[in-house]
């Protein structure tokens, strides 16, 4: 089955809403973002999730002390990398992790890019240039790669196109953010029960026929 996070919780309704309706994963974002939360923030949130779901702290260029901080104060199961984080730095966060937590890392996907693997990552999350805008990358570009299997699909999916994103990549997962967001009257982005609840519906529908 294709696992589900959903990405930028910054709301306790939000935490509300997934655990009436369980993905397997949700992100909480710590670098500048519409949708960054601090650590004191995340706590309370995750104080209420549902046991059940697991807790992906998103950072981009963080420092390493900053990001060792919040895995701890915060309690994550995933510490998951946007930035320009290399290899030398992924095995010096992975020796100073105090208890074992996976290591997801975002590849932004260009005309150019080149799929490269690193035998301490858990997960890839392969996204666009502009992360969280809900813009697609061009699945064409990579459709046509040899792409590791330990991948999660991100950048634009949504409940048109998540079922298209599955067959096309048959990822482990995906990572769904202002898909499944509406505007509210105050002009502020928030999580949609019935929005999330559509996609988290049509993914497992699918696995069930």
């Amino acid at each position: 089955m294709v696992a589900i996070k959903i990405c930028g919780i910054t709301r306790l309704d939000e935490i509300e809403y997934v655990n009436l309706l369980k993905p397997e994963y949700i992100g909480l974002v710590f670098t500048e973002s519409k949708r960054q939360v601090d650590s004191q923030k995340a706590k309370f949130l995750c104080d209420c999730l549902d046991k059940s779901i697991m807790k992906v702290g998103v950072f981009r260029n963080n420092s390493l002390e900053e990001i060792l901080e919040i895995v701890n104060e915060v309690t994550l199961d995933v510490v998951q990398l946007h930035g320009s984080e290399d290899e030398v730095f992924i095995d010096l966060l992975r020796e100073n992790l105090v208890s074992e937590k996976q290591i997801w890392k975002a590849i932004v996907i260009r005309d150019s890019t080149e799929f490269e693997n690193h035998n301490n990552i858990d997960n890839y999350i392969l996204d666009g240039a502009n992360s969280g805008s809900g813009e697609r990358f061009s699945w064409e570009i990579m459709s046509k790669k040899n792409i590791h299997e330990n991948i999660f699909l991100a950048g634009g999916i949504n409940e048109d196109n998540v079922l298209l994103g599955i067959e096309t990549f048959n990822p482990r997962g995906i990572d769904v953010s202002s898909g499944v967001e509406v505007i509210n009257e105050k002009g502020q982005r928030m999580k949609s029960f019935e929005k999330m609840e559509r996609l988290i519906r049509k993914v497992r529908d699918s696995y069930e026929r």
